[in-house]
């Protein structure tokens, strides 16, 4: 039985942003793809609580409905931006603000794009911090196949455009240097996780809001990052 794609959608984006991604997924890979059913609102929620609950049990539901639709019982996560933290939370065997989804009874590989994994450091972002009191680094690398994806795109600078400011800012923010090179939001040093597949791609930016080059913008861009070879039987 072939495994199924889950995308998790990135802070306040939308599934209809990951269609095209999906498709092309399915093109490259020959595997069946669907997108977590989140809206801006269900970030806002998040946000305002400080509780992910709700977008876990989002991911839940898609992983049920994919394994009726598709008859697939196994799964491969590909998480954009903060959804990479959702996929390493739902993979967590433990309690997750008092849910257990224990995902890595049925995932097989976790892929994140420009994920702001910060890993061993407490940012006072409340997904990242869960993430990193819960799972930190890679806990189910014995199990599981992880590969973290960033893009290397834009330099932060504190007096250059408002590009390089704005990079400047969450630079700073998530990796503790603006003037380090990243996809436009996350630097390098803060999109990796130790002791797995870290991979940098030049000119590939954060999103579509930032560059035409972006991690799900087209079939080329996804074979760079897409695992080579059939590294998942069935």
């Amino acid at each position: 039985m072939k495994p199924a794609i889950i995308i998790i959608g990135g802070y306040n984006s939308i599934w209809a942003a990951y269609l095209k991604m999906a498709r092309d997924l399915e093109d490259i890979t020959g595997l069946r793809a669907v997108g977590v059913p989140l809206i801006t609102w269900h970030w806002w929620q998040a946000r305002r609580t400080g509780d992910a609950t709700h977008l876990l049990q989002k991911v839940e539901e898609t992983v049920a409905w994919a394994r009726r639709k598709f008859r697939a019982e196994r799964f491969i996560l590909v998480g954009h931006s903060a959804g990479g933290l959702l996929g390493r939370l739902y993979l967590h065997d433990g309690p997750v603000w008092g849910h257990t989804y224990a995902g890595v009874e049925h995932v097989i590989a976790l892929i994140t794009l420009g994920t702001p994994h910060c890993s061993g450091r407490q940012v006072g972002w409340f997904l990242i911090d869960e993430a990193n009191r819960l799972a930190p680094g890679a806990p189910y690398a014995d199990r599981i196949r992880y590969r973290t994806v960033i893009g290397r795109w834009l330099q932060g600078r504190r007096e250059g455009s408002y590009a390089e400011q704005r990079a400047h800012r969450t630079y700073r923010f998530f990796g503790g240097r603006g003037d380090s090179w990243g996809d436009g939001v996350v630097p390098l040093e803060s999109a990796s996780l130790t002791g797995v597949d870290n991979l940098v791609l030049d000119d590939v930016a954060h999103s579509r809001k930032f560059y035409r080059n972006w991690y799900g913008s087209s079939a080329q861009i996804i074979r760079r990052w897409w695992p080579e070879g059939t590294w998942y039987d069935g």
